[in-house]
């Protein structure tokens, strides 16, 4: 399971920052970024703000090789298909380097908000020393430990979920009790002794990861 990271960058040499700070006005949503070629990644965008003069803008900025508009919602929204050529920092390098990958953002004037998923701590403290030692303001918001979508919740094992299940569904924590340790057991298939402890250890587990 990896790390999903919220931080905020602030430098004058991240992509695209010349042409939103040309048009203070506008906020810069990052939906998603596809980073193929590290030294050219494809940020696919949505403006929101005076998209006339952020187009214009985004042909002085040197970090964009090219854009497109993809889909035009009139002044204040519009969609944005971005190829970035090599930035004076190179995140999107360092992003590939170290198995990480980039789950979208904000830019305004006031610099980067982003979100990515990293592989481990390690790697976290690599990509923001990467980022501190270039110049960049590094500000870490959020850390939060990713899980897999078919993992039992707040930290339990697959057996204290499933006891935890099935002495609920046996009507275990009724009032007044409907099922005994017994019959837990014989629905999970061990002894109810087995059934005891895994429900205790799972009410410990869920007590501490809830509260």
């Amino acid at each position: 399971m990896g790390l999903i990271a919220e931080f905020q960058h602030n430098s004058p040499d991240m992509p695209l920052t010349d042409a939103v700070a040309a048009v203070p006005d506008v906020t810069l949503y990052i939906d998603r970024i596809l980073v193929v070629d590290p030294d050219r990644p494809v940020v696919l965008c949505r403006v929101i703000g005076d998209e006339e003069r952020f187009s214009a803008a985004l042909a002085d900025d040197p970090t964009v090789e090219m854009a497109e508009t993809i889909d035009a919602g009139g002044d204040e929204d519009a969609m944005y298909r971005i190829r970035l050529r090599n930035p004076p920092l190179p995140i999107y390098r360092k992003y590939v380097e170290l198995g990480t990958t980039p789950l979208g953002g904000i830019v305004t004037v006031d610099g980067w908000w982003a979100r990515a998923r990293f592989p481990d701590r390690e790697a976290l403290a690599e990509y923001r020393a990467f980022c501190t030692e270039r110049g960049s303001d590094f500000k870490l918001e959020r850390l939060t430990r990713e899980s897999a979508s078919d993992e039992p919740p707040f930290g339990l094992t697959r057996e204290q979920y499933e006891a935890l299940v099935e002495a609920r569904d046996a009507g275990y924590f009724a009032v007044p009790r409907a099922a005994s340790t017994e019959e837990v057991g014989d629905r999970l298939g061990i002894s109810a002794p087995s059934a005891s402890e895994r429900l205790r250890r799972g009410i410990d587990r869920l007590l501490e990861n809830a509260l």
